[in-house]
């Protein structure tokens, strides 16, 4: 299943069904990655629509004698909308068994929330650079229980810039 942002700028966002059929949860989740990616996030949208095709409707030919532009494909058929996507991005952090080191990790809310209780959630802001992912730590450590926050704080930040589209971002009171 193939996902885009109803935007220019967007990237496409594919779930691999493997002949399955995906859930409600994998479909919101996609949605939400691909939203967020796209150029809605640096304009500072709060949502925007998603949809979503299956890989055999989409063309990079237009009807008979016409072109398609650089970088741009053709969609025949049926959309499946997903109508007001939310832009925001979880970002958690699991403490491995030897409590040596963190592992920050980053992607849609539900898939966030399956795997960490520690996670914060940014929206499209105007924050950048290392004062924001410093901010990202610290909120992240002050989540972690209090004998695991020494290793949370030792987290580079470079390890989050990955999960800030365009780097830009404002953490959420969610």
């Amino acid at each position: 299943v193939v996902f885009h942002a109803d935007i220019v700028g967007a990237p496409f966002v594919i779930i691999k069904t493997e002949g399955k059929t995906p859930t409600q949860q994998s479909l919101a989740e996609a949605s939400e990655f691909a939203g967020a990616f796209s150029r809605a996030w640096r304009e500072g949208f709060a949502s925007v629509d998603v949809y979503w095709v299956k890989p055999e409707q989409l063309s990079k030919g237009g009807p008979s004698g016409e072109s398609v532009g650089h970088g741009a494909f053709v969609v025949r058929g049926e959309r499946n909308w997903m109508r007001g996507t939310p832009l925001r991005i979880a970002i958690g952090v699991q403490v491995g068994e030897e409590k040596s080191a963190a592992k920050i990790i980053g992607g849609p809310l539900g898939a966030i929330k399956e795997k960490t209780d520690q996670y914060i959630l940014i929206v499209p802001g105007d924050k950048t650079g290392k004062d924001l992912l410093k901010l990202i730590i610290r909120q992240l450590a002050e989540k972690t229980p209090k004998n695991l926050r020494e290793i949370v704080f030792r987290s580079s930040p470079e390890t989050i810039r990955e999960f800030v589209p365009f780097g830009k971002a404002i953490v959420s009171k969610e």
